[in-house]
């Protein structure tokens, strides 16, 4: 996918968030298997979901696990922040943003203020663990307490993310955490927001996508984090993030970020008032 510019694009992945900064030129279309939020750095973009002829116009969009959507940045600097997976983030969020229908917020009270961070991280990136906190003091500038999650669905997300490599039963999830299958499929939804499968798939690309930051190639990378075979990867990832996995590659140019930030379901808040700093050197991918 062409680029507006010639510095690179960013992506930054940490265990609870992943976060990409840059430029496109061309809308995408997909369904998304986290919640993101969505913010036009520079000014509106523009949001249609399926079966609708309405365009709303917003600076800072919340978009629900498993919501399909067909975004154009207008060439814009657009970040997309895809939240944590037990949607503590999204809970947080949607209280204080205004929801237009079931899934879809806009209206984040501290956009400007992310507006102008996001602005300087790419112009000037940082370390992961630094963006990670000062992504948290945008996100909850507060420090308010997260919603509670399920331990036993937490449990369930923590043996997927370390056994990517196995496609584990849901009845053997269901078993580990003493629940049956309808029991584990209802809670999981409710508290993810998307299928056990779905989720699997979404956390399989954020694992492909740090292999390829330590020098794996794109296809390695996705075998190792569990896809069958390069047309299932490649699949798989058009359909979650409207683009192909060469388009983001390219786009990217070597400015992957990997962090540890906080674990999921880990985050009890941060130091309240702490604000958003301002990036003031650059470092090494």
């Amino acid at each position: 996918m062409p680029m507006d510019n010639s510095r690179s694009n960013l992506l930054y992945l940490w265990p609870r968030r992943t976060l990409f900064v840059g430029r496109l030129r061309h809308p995408i279309e997909f369904s998304q298997a986290a919640a993101s939020l969505v913010i036009g750095v520079e000014g509106p973009v523009q949001l249609v979901l399926p079966g609708s002829d309405v365009v709303w116009h917003e600076h800072s969009l919340l978009l629900a696990p498993g919501q399909s959507a067909r975004i154009d940045p207008q060439g814009q600097l657009v970040a997309a922040c895809y939240l944590d997976a037990l949607g503590q983030d999204f809970r947080l969020l949607s209280h204080s943003m205004a929801r237009h229908q079931d899934g879809v917020y806009a209206g984040f009270h501290g956009e400007h203020s992310l507006q102008r961070w996001l602005k300087a991280l790419y112009n000037v990136p940082v370390q992961a663990g630094e963006a990670f906190d000062a992504l948290e003091s945008g996100i909850n500038p507060a420090a308010q307490p997260y919603p509670e999650t399920d331990p036993r669905v937490a449990r369930v997300v923590e043996r997927i993310q370390s056994e990517i490599g196995r496609n584990v039963s849901v009845e053997e999830l269901a078993n580990s955490v003493n629940l049956s299958v309808s029991r584990l499929v209802e809670l999981f939804r409710a508290q993810v927001g998307v299928p056990v499968r779905r989720y699997r798939q979404w956390h399989r690309l954020f694992v492909t996508f740090t292999g390829v930051e330590r020098g794996a190639s794109l296809t390695d990378a996705a075998i190792a984090a569990g896809f069958a075979d390069s047309a299932h990867f490649s699949h798989t990832f058009r359909m979650t993030l409207g683009m192909t996995p060469s388009d983001i590659v390219t786009m990217l140019s070597g400015s992957i970020f990997v962090g540890h930030g906080a674990p999921v379901g880990g985050l009890a808040g941060h130091n309240a008032g702490a604000g958003l700093p301002t990036p003031t050197c650059q470092t090494g991918h």
